[in-house]
Parts: structure tokens; sequence; C-alpha cells
């Protein structure tokens, strides 16, 4: 039996008789109950449905077949609003400011507002705000973003400032990524698990550019406590450099105690950098995205250190070795092709001989999921032994 099907018959047994049921997509991450399809309560003894038509059906539906569980009126209350497609509104007050996001169904209407929670709301009728539908849940996430950063630094005074960067279309306890910390002159730092805080640059990084789909919010400093206490003990940085700001110095997979590093020698190795970084005026610390194993990270660090080392050491030479991932990518001995041009002529090796083909042209336009990396004319030598004696 699959992890997901025991964690599901589990959840079953454990949530039998609570009185309403969720139906999901699928067992992934169930036991974050997200993926709802459709929800059912019980009104005078008889089961009522609501879907994505946004309307609470009376009838009973045949579960056979469909992963569902029990779960509670409260839950009920938070799940609908997964199931259902409501229809989104922004409210600004007069100077234009996100006064409150409201989302409806044909049965209900809530409203996060400026007391930062949701609530029913009967804010539609006002007419002393201005209102706005919204096409989409992501629009109606950036005036609530809004709404929670303005608020949250009225609140929170004092130094140091601690924040941590929220997903603002998955505004939950468990999506709230990494926990900073501002002192009064200006300093900034990264809580890293293990090896504490180190320097960062992240809160400066989005006041001057986009910081991907990330905004910083505050929290205070028990909230720090609480999201670090919460950490997973496996989690992936990279560590920048002044160096070179465009080419991380170091990836670093930590899991409690124990850390490793994939630096610009392109290996993996026992490491101490994120508690060295202090040492180092001239380096700071990222977090990479939680669910990273930090390998995409180390493939792309690879690929930026051997393109410049193609332009500055190999010149004349372009050979590549073919990868089919990322993972494969970091050891020659997995390349499954080499070849010699750019992708507007290449030939690949093949058994002793080079032939014309499209193997860097089909990767560029992502037609396949190879990678390519550069190698040098020796490596090259090396690979036509390997692929000879395959």
């Amino acid at each position: 039996m699959k992890h997901e099907d025991r964690v599901y018959a589990a959840m079953r047994a454990e949530r039998a008789g609570l009185p309403c049921v969720a139906v999901f997509a699928s067992t992934y991450r169930l036991d974050e109950l997200i993926n709802v399809t459709a929800v059912m309560r019980r009104r005078d003894g008889a089961e009522e449905w609501l879907d994505q038509e946004n309307v609470w059906r009376a009838g009973e539906r045949d579960l056979g077949g469909e992963v569902w569980l029990p779960i509670t009126e409260e839950e009920l209350d938070r799940l609908q609003w997964i199931a259902a497609r409501p229809a989104w509104f922004v409210l600004r007050d007069r100077r234009d400011h996100p006064y409150a996001v409201v989302r409806k169904i044909p049965s209900a209407e809530e409203a996060f507002t400026r007391d930062l929670r949701w609530e029913p709301s009967d804010l539609l009728g006002r007419t002393d705000l201005r209102i706005e539908e919204v096409a989409y849940e992501s629009d109606a996430g950036e005036a609530r973003a809004a709404i929670e950063i303005a608020v949250r630094t009225q609140r929170h005074r004092g130094w140091p400032r601690y924040f941590a960067l929220w997903k603002w279309t998955e505004f939950e306890p468990s999506h709230l990524h990494s926990v900073l910390r501002r002192t009064r002159l200006g300093g900034e730092e990264i809580h890293t698990g293990h090896s504490g805080w180190v320097p960062s640059r992240v809160l400066r990084r989005m006041e001057k550019e986009d910081y991907s789909s990330y905004r910083a919010l505050p929290v205070s400093e028990e909230e720090a406590e609480t999201i670090i206490a919460g950490k997973p003990a496996q989690r992936c940085f990279q560590v920048l450099s002044v160096e070179g700001p465009n080419l991380p110095f170091a990836v670093v997979r930590a899991n409690g105690e124990h850390e490793e590093a994939f630096t610009r020698e392109l290996v993996w190795g026992p490491s101490a950098l994120l508690a060295e970084v202090a040492a180092h005026r001239g380096r700071w610390v990222e977090e990479l995205p939680a669910d990273a194993t930090g390998d995409l990270a180390a493939y792309h660090l690879a690929l930026a250190q051997r393109r410049l080392w193609q332009r500055l050491h190999w010149k004349g030479a372009e050979y590549f070795a073919i990868f089919s991932n990322v993972v494969d990518a970091l050891d020659l001995a997995n390349a499954f092709a080499l070849v010699q041009g750019d992708s507007w002529e290449e030939y690949a090796y093949r058994k002793g001989v080079w032939e014309r083909c499209s193997l860097l042209r089909d990767i560029s336009r992502g037609s396949w999921s190879d990678v390519e990396l550069p190698i040098s004319p020796d490596e090259a030598e090396r690979l036509k032994k390997i692929l000879d004696n395959r």
C-alpha cells in the first residue's frame, strides 16, 4: 500500500462519525485538506451537496471510488470556499486603499477585513465603499496582502522587526516561508535552523524589485518563534556573494545539525557554510522554496559556472554533455549524449563519428525534459570513451 493510501485509510478511521463530508480530487497532501471538489452537510436529516456549481443541492451522492473524508462543521465553513467557485470583490475606501476582500456564493458571503480574519459579511451593500468585482482569486489575493501588511506594519513597532515571507495566494501558517529580522541599524538576518541567524538581503531585494510571488509579512517576535519552531529539519538555501550576485557561491542542504553544500567546485560535500557566512561581509543567504531539494539550484549553479569557464578558458571549444534530468547532470558518467557546436549547427558523437543533430535546439525550445551542461575538451574526450564503452 502506498504511503498516501495508508494516510487516507488512517484519516478515514480517525474521523469516523464527524457530521459532514469533503470529497477530494486525489490523496495528494490529503492531511492538508487541499484539492477539495465538493462538500456535504446535513440539514433536517437530509444531505445537501455544494460543488463548483456554487449552490447547495439536496440529494445523495454515491461515494464509491471517490476520495472522501468526514469533516467537522468548522472545517466545512472553511472548505466550502475551496469546493465552490465564489465571486470575488475588492472593496476600497475613499483614499482608494483596500478596505476588505469579499467572497460570495448564493448561500453565503464572507469578508476579510482589517480585523485580519474571514467573517460573515454584508459589505457588498455598503454605499460608502468602491466595490470592484475581480475575475481571479489572485487579484483578490493582492488586495488581501495589502490589507494584511498595512495592518501588521502599524501594529508591530520596536526593534528588531520580524518578517515572514508569505506566498499571498496561500496564506496559511504552513505556507509562511522564511523568517527574517531587521535591526534598528538596517542590518538584515534570516533564521536558518541549527545555524541560527545569518546575514541576508531578501528584504532589501524586495524593496527594490519584485521577489517572485512572495510578500514580506510583518510578524511579532512570538509569531516568529512559533514559525521557526514549526519549520522542518530539511531545508535548502543558497549563499550569494558580491563577487558574483547572479552566480550563487553555494547551494546548501541542511537537515538539523547535518549540512552539505554544492559549491563552485561543482560537487556536494560536508559543509559549515551557513554558520560561516557572518564572518564574510560580502556574503548572504536566501532560502529556497519549501519543496526544493537543492538539485535544481545546484544544476543552475553548475550551468552558470560552466558557461563562465567555457567563455574564459575553453575558448573555441563548444562541447555539451546531455542528461535526462538535473540530478543526473551533476555526474558526467550519467550523460547519454555528447554534442559539439551550438543550437544553430550542432553535431552529436555517435559510434565514433559526428552526426548532425538538434539536441540543443530541442532543449532550448522546451521540447524535452533533457538538460545540457557545457564541458571542457578533456571532459569531452572522457565522455567519448564512456559512450564508446556502453
